[in-house]
């Protein structure tokens, strides 16, 4: 009953490490590039692949008590927490640099407005 109850949580708390950052993201971005959004599908898939093989190795470690299999899931746990901070670092700096680039574009033609001003 208990390795249940572990499973649920470590279930849950994948999906919430997982779930709420992509929430978040797909909020605040509707206008993404073609090569941005497939580089955010590409790390789906890889948390999807990770985040089973977590959960199957837990639980297979639970069931069969097994030290070998245990040890593989920290393992995978622990690349699991690599890939996703990576991942929205990777994306996060994308973010950044985009919305720095479309307020590069406005100070030009704030600097054109502004010389007009001064030459009239």
């Amino acid at each position: 009953m208990s390795s249940t109850l572990v499973l649920i949580a470590l279930m849950l708390s994948l999906s919430i490490a997982v779930v709420f950052p992509e929430l978040q993201y797909s909020k605040t971005n509707k206008k993404v590039s073609n090569e941005y959004q497939l580089m955010v599908d590409k790390q789906r898939k890889g948390f999807v692949i990770l985040g089973l093989i977590a959960i199957f190795s837990f639980f297979t470690a639970l069931q069969t008590l097994s030290v070998t299999i245990f040890s593989l899931h920290l393992v995978v746990d622990v690349i699991f927490g690599i890939y996703a901070y990576t991942a929205f670092q990777v994306r996060s700096s994308t973010i950044q640099r985009t919305k720095f680039s479309y307020l590069d574009e406005f100070s030009d033609d704030d600097q054109n407005v502004e010389y007009l001003k001064q030459a009239v």
